[in-house]
């Protein structure tokens, strides 16, 4: 007798095969990717990358190695990265030390220097923990003293310390121009900060506080605005609010800054900006 199915069978054969194939691949046996190269981090866990290599510079010192294991991610400019997670940890109301460690970090890569130095004994402890033979549980950490100790049947485990950046001092930026910018094209109301080194050339991750005179601040940081200037940064003003703005760590203070009026030719008023510009002093 004639077969009439033809070869129908056999695609319909394949095709069950194929999705019963993705379905085991997907739910059953999935791929896991163990010591992966870290450009394929997702972007939460490019985040804790780019956190761990900061807190491990600022006690290392070692600006090499720090921007060596920022280039395994595979971005083209790390320190834009760094500044733009440290902008994005304090909007979200995260840790300011952590936020700092970042801006430290890209600071130092685009000035090529480090200004740090490492803390007391790291490095030797680091190499003394690494070579210990005794099981974990009962390895001390190399150095720092925790608040408190988190405690798991069998095994007590130390959380590090917390550890807040200490750039090494100079002397701090000072108000070189002061100036209101009247544009009726662009939208008013900002502060805009350019800082830059003895050299003129911008400086990313410099710490900014405005506040004020009833209470409160807050703090942004330079080059968030690559397109614009590493070393440029803003920040939107209220209307009938005056401010107080300080660049660096213990750097000047400027006061009493608020929205100017510009008037355009028809003699109608709008809101304007101010724009100051920063520098280390010779």
């Amino acid at each position: 007798m004639r077969d009439r199915r033809g070869n129908w069978y056999l695609l319909t054969g394949l095709l069950i095969g194929l999705l019963l194939g993705v379905a085991l691949a997907i739910f059953v046996i999935p791929e896991r990717y163990i010591n992966t190269d870290p450009r394929y981090l997702q972007d939460a866990d490019r985040m804790l990358y780019r956190s761990l290599v900061a807190h491990s510079y600022l006690a290392e010192a070692d600006l090499g190695r720090a921007q060596a294991r920022l280039n395994l991610l595979g971005e083209e400019n790390p320190e834009d990265q760094l500044i733009a997670q440290a902008q994005q940890q304090l909007k979200d109301g995260g840790d300011e030390a952590e936020s700092r460690t970042l801006a430290l970090l890209a600071a130092d890569i685009q000035q090529g220097k480090s200004r740090i130095t490492p803390l007391p004994g790291v490095r030797q402890g680091l190499l003394a923990f690494a070579t210990q033979t005794v099981p974990f549980a009962q390895k001390p950490l190399p150095t720092g003293s925790a608040t408190n100790e988190i405690s798991i049947p069998g095994v007590t485990v130390t959380p590090r310390p917390t550890i807040t950046p200490q750039p090494t001092q100079g002397s701090p930026f000072v108000l070189v121009e002061q100036k209101e910018i009247c544009d009726p094209t662009k939208s008013g109301g900002l502060i805009e900060v350019y800082v830059f080194n003895r050299t003129d050339k911008p400086v990313a991750g410099v710490r900014i506080e405005i506040s004020i005179p009833a209470g409160g601040m807050e703090a942004f940081y330079t080059g968030l605005y690559p397109e614009i200037s590493s070393g440029y940064a803003n920040y939107a003003m209220t209307e009938g609010i005056t401010y107080n703005l300080r660049v660096g760590e213990a750097g000047q203070l400027v006061q009493n800054l608020s929205i100017p009026r510009c008037e355009t030719e028809d003699g109608k008023t709008y809101p304007g900006s101010l724009q100051l510009t920063f520098k280390k002093p010779e």
